[in-house]
């Protein structure tokens, strides 16, 4: 009997080769290496695919790396996040190493691989020589001032960057480390916005890679907190990410609405 990470790869793997599928959601399944040993191949021959996800899927370090050489060259995928699989720094820096030269990737998801300061540097090498990337996720990493200093030294050399978004949030930097980008800001005007730490734009992202909350969400109204909600970018990238959404309110404004329907507030004279 077949494993139902079997099933869901076979099914990817038939879709790809289709040649129709242009996003790929394999999250939250426990893919073990003979699974990505048979999507591998044919992810690399695919013209089509833009977006592949595989948050979550407990990937190994063979895996990963296997996964990375396959998208090396690929000239169509412009999404890929691997987060929330435990890669280590041998991981990460096995992915980046394939990664480095691709051009047509534009959004790279590496949050909670705990890479630590290591993957950092390894993604510091990147960002230092691609010109194609424009967001990469790193929070949740135990990222250090180190690779702090790595990470703003690297986008402080690569002029030709076109990085916007550099999400750190969850990384102990430390007041060093966030001097660095302090540092970065002042002697780089260009790259102000290259570390919105934004709740709201990394939600829009998560939510267009979920299995449940992307494209096909039937999600209509979202409660998210005050920061969240005060991002004009980060919403309109929430609504794009998820068609059906007409509603999308502050907590605090949730609360009142609740508390009001329960009669709780006191009715003013």
């Amino acid at each position: 009997k077949k494993s139902g990470s079997s099933k869901a790869t076979e099914a990817a793997v038939q879709r790809l080769r289709d040649g129709r599928c242009k996003m790929i959601l394999l999250c939250d399944i426990k893919l073990n290496d003979p699974d990505v040993t048979q999507l591998a191949p044919a992810v690399k021959q695919s013209t089509c695919l833009r977006s592949l996800s595989l948050h979550g899927a407990n990937l190994s370090v063979a895996s990963a790396k296997l996964l990375a050489n396959a998208l090396a060259s690929h000239e169509a995928l412009t999404m890929l996040d691997l987060g929330n699989n435990l890669l280590g720094s041998k991981g990460v820096e096995d992915v980046c190493n394939a990664l480095i030269h691709n051009t047509s990737l534009l959004a790279l998801g590496l949050a909670r691989t705990a890479m630590g300061d290591s993957g950092a540097t390894a993604m510091a090498h990147v960002l230092r020589i691609n010109c194609s990337l424009t967001e990469v996720y790193l929070n949740s990493n135990d990222i250090t001032e180190e690779g702090a200093t790595d990470l703003s030294g690297a986008l402080l050399f690569n002029d030709s960057s076109r990085l916007s978004k550099l999400y750190l949030y969850g990384n102990p930097l430390g007041k060093a480390g966030v001097d660095e980008f302090k540092k970065l800001e002042k002697d780089c005007p260009f790259v102000q916005e290259r570390v919105p730490l934004d709740d709201a734009r990394a939600l829009a992202f998560a939510m267009a890679t979920h299995k449940r909350l992307g494209e096909n969400s039937q999600v209509k109204i979202l409660n998210v907190k005050a920061s969240v909600h005060k991002s004009e970018k980060g919403i309109r990238e929430i609504r794009r990410s998820n068609p059906l959404l007409r509603v999308i309110r502050a907590c605090s404004e949730y609360r009142q609405k609740k508390r009001e329907f329960y009669g709780l507030e006191a009715n003013k004279s």
